[in-house]
């Protein structure tokens, strides 16, 4: 009788342990599936890759791949591409993908000067051997797609149509290969927003909107909070309700770093000189704490579907992370 009541219970605690190990596979399962995007920018400096937070990311972009200085479609050799190599097979094997993003605020002459994709976009001939570049890339690194950076297309001719027939090309070599396409906008109708035209919003899979530095966007660099949360309403007014992109192709972009006056922070070194967590201002920077995360991934949640983040190497470990609270909201919520 003692055997078969050891038996059961033996049989019992391995039924509630199998049970409970499924049901914690099942949750990382549904966050690596849920249609809802947690995607970070990752720059091109190595670190270790037990100090990327892969478990709280779905997709990784990786910044960043420069064109060539002639404008001839080519790209530059990827930035430490062994590091690119180690992120791409750690992030697969925990369900991460990682996009290649090309271009950049400082793509190479000078922050915002966007000559190299004006120029690269401006003929059939170099827009054709960009694409052939980025898949070239794509293949060899066995990425899962490219994330298009140009900062910014111009509400002009041909810049705006250029745009669309690179994005156009790009698409029709990347879907074929089942992968993604996607790119980095304005925060909202300042004269860039109108250089995305609508067609671009079936072009793309998704579109990343930088809802950040918009003390240089609205108020000409003036000492104001660069991306408070009624940023991300106007972002969604304007791109979702006024421009009809589609609720599922729109990402928020936050800032996971603080401005100030001629100075800039990132969320880890705010917190080392004393900033509170909670909070969203500390000696004249402004930043997101957890609390206005918690908030932007709720307004994600529910008038977008995803959040992007410049730069995920900025946040803390532990329980003060921005990462572990937009992940808290996302788990909550599904």
């Amino acid at each position: 009788m003692r055997k078969i009541v050891l038996l059961c219970l033996v049989m019992a605690l391995g039924l509630y342990f199998c049970s409970s190990a499924n049901s914690q596979n099942q949750k990382q399962t549904v966050k690596k599936d849920s249609d809802f995007k947690i995607i970070g920018y990752l720059t091109a400096n190595p670190v270790r890759m037990d100090s990327i937070p892969f478990e709280y990311l779905t997709h990784i972009n990786y910044a960043f791949g420069i064109p060539s200085k002639e404008g001839n479609g080519t790209l530059l050799p990827i930035p430490h591409s062994k590091f690119l190599k180690e992120v791409v097979k750690t992030a697969h094997q925990k369900g991460v993908k990682v996009l290649l993003s090309i271009g950049g605020w400082n793509i190479g002459d000078g922050g915002g000067m966007d000559t190299r994709f004006e120029e690269l976009a401006n003929s059939e001939k170099s827009r054709t051997t960009f694409v052939h570049s980025v898949m070239n890339i794509v293949r060899k690194f066995d990425l899962d797609g490219a994330d298009i950076d140009w900062e910014y297309p111009d509400p002009i001719e041909p810049s705006s149509t250029n745009f669309v027939l690179l994005m156009k090309e790009l698409r029709d070599s990347l879907h074929p290969a089942n992968k993604k396409l996607t790119a980095a906008i304005v925060a909202y109708h300042d004269h860039h927003g109108y250089g995305i035209k609508d067609q671009i919003f079936k072009i793309a899979d998704w579109l990343n909107i930088m809802a950040y530095d918009d003390d240089y966007n609205t108020f000409g660099g003036a000492h104001v909070p660069h991306s408070p949360y009624w940023l991300d309403i106007r972002c969604f007014d304007y791109w979702v309700n006024d421009r009809g992109l589609a609720k599922e192709k729109a990402i928020m972009g936050v800032p996971f770093y603080g401005k100030g006056k001629d100075v800039g922070m990132g969320y880890q070194q705010l917190l080392e000189e004393g900033a509170n967590p909670y909070a969203d201002v500390y000696d004249s920077i402004y930043y997101n704490g957890i609390k206005t995360m918690k908030a932007k991934t709720r307004l994600a949640l529910k008038r977008g579907n995803g959040i992007m983040i410049w730069e995920i190497m900025q946040d803390v470990s532990g329980q003060y992370s921005l990462l572990k609270a937009i992940n808290e909201v996302v788990d909550t919520t599904e």
